[in-house]
């Protein structure tokens, strides 16, 4: 029997389901299990952007998602009272998305959970090892950016923390 050949997309692509499933376990866990991973991106981005006027288009832009997934997504959020959608006086058409206490507090919930799975996925791992890791991975994103197709470029970065 030949031994299958390794790839870089399959390989990328299980372990981030397995890390989708396992982050998605502990904030069930919490009692969290209404947030979606769309939506706990959301809220994370929300979060971090607390001192901003954020706009739905905003939201759109971040996550490369069109408009009308996003109302829905945002109705969805606004219903289950983590987020709220605020007028703007210049302009009653456009509307800011704020984050609730309830959301900010799913946060910083999920922020501890997110710490936890950290320290579990660098166990054993040397702090060589991760900036070794951290430089492929930075170099796999440029590629994929050098080479994509019209229309799924995204912005390469260095900070890990940058959702785009």
């Amino acid at each position: 029997m030949k031994r299958e050949e390794k790839r870089i997309g399959p390989e990328i692509h299980r372990l981030d389901r397995r890390l989708s499933r396992n982050l998605s376990a502990h904030v069930r866990e919490e009692g969290l299990d209404e947030i979606t991973m769309m939506h706990g991106w959301i809220i994370r981005y929300l979060y971090h952007n607390r001192d901003k006027d954020i706009f739905q288009k905003d939201i759109e832009q971040a996550f490369s998602v069109g408009r009308s997934t996003v109302t829905n997504i945002l109705q969805l959020m606004e219903k289950k009272g983590f987020v709220r959608r605020e007028s703007v006086e210049s302009d009653a058409r456009l509307k800011k998305v704020l984050l609730t206490e309830k959301g900010a507090e799913a946060q910083e919930t999920i922020e501890k959970i997110v710490d936890h799975i950290e320290e579990e996925l660098s166990d054993g791992i040397t702090e060589e090892e991760l900036k070794f890791f951290y430089k492929i991975i930075h170099k796999i994103s440029e590629n994929v950016e050098k080479y994509a197709i019209n229309g799924s470029r995204e912005e390469v970065t260095d900070d890990p923390d940058n959702i785009k």
